[in-house]
């Protein structure tokens, strides 16, 4: 099981927010390059960033981005408001691994099969849930259909696999709902990655016993609940 150090982005700054709500932030850091590089020094394989701002219709910031990957000789991975094709072109362009697409995912299936077709094991789709039920625009409005449905409909496009993060607990360090992640896992044959909530070794160790394929970590790293370097050692 991989874990993944969260680099999400506003207004140009790491930040952690409680829920994703704007104005919850517990944690800002000015050095997001600086921050990522720190993630690859502690060992991580892989880092997760998320654009807060693009994700909130609030902008972008694409060439932050890119100075990011440019310093590192790890993987990225990229998320947030990612709609367009010329958007998931400039990211793969810039050297980016894979891109994370959640709400054109939900609304447009076409988009992603043509796109997953183009980046083979490139694409991972988001399933941003509260309540099970997928969430939409930077997680401010609900799709309407449930997690599992849309898993279920899009696991035979060659994607890589899904991103689940239970906004319900994102942020909160009060540890993980166990059972959507179960289910998914049980229901989809595409990798999963889990994010929101995990808060203890407890909740890393459970995860990987439900044959989660990696986790994101956010909070509880930037806080010391969780000791990145460590988890990392016993866990990847």
């Amino acid at each position: 099981m991989k874990v993944l150090p969260a680099v999400d982005i506003r207004g140009g700054r790491s930040v952690q927010l409680v829920g994703g709500r704007p104005g919850t932030e517990r944690v800002e850091i000015e050095d997001v390059a600086g921050l990522a590089r720190k993630w690859q020094r502690d060992g991580a394989e892989m880092i997760h960033i998320i654009d807060l701002d693009s994700a909130m219709g609030l902008g972008n910031n694409e060439e932050l981005i890119e100075n990011v990957i440019g310093v590192l000789s790890i993987p990225v991975q990229v998320g947030g408001g990612i709609r367009t094709a010329a958007k998931v072109h400039r990211l793969f362009e810039i050297g980016c691994e894979r891109a994370i697409i959640g709400t054109r995912a939900v609304q447009d299936r076409s988009f992603v099969e043509e796109l997953a077709e183009q980046y083979s094991d490139g694409i991972v789709v988001a399933l941003d849930s509260a309540a099970d039920r997928v969430l939409i625009k930077g997680w401010q409005e609900s799709s309407g259909k449930d997690i599992f449905s849309v898993a279920k409909d899009l696991e035979s496009l060659p994607i890589w696999g899904f991103l689940y993060t239970n906004v319900d607990v994102e942020g909160r360090l009060q540890g993980i709902n166990p059972t959507p992640i179960s289910r998914l896992i049980r229901e989809t044959k595409k990798p999963v990655i889990v994010s929101g909530g995990i808060t203890t070794r407890s909740d890393l160790a459970l995860l990987r016993g439900m044959g989660v394929d990696s986790v994101v970590l956010g909070m509880a790293i930037y806080t010391g609940a969780v000791n990145f370097k460590r988890v990392v050692r016993e866990f990847s």
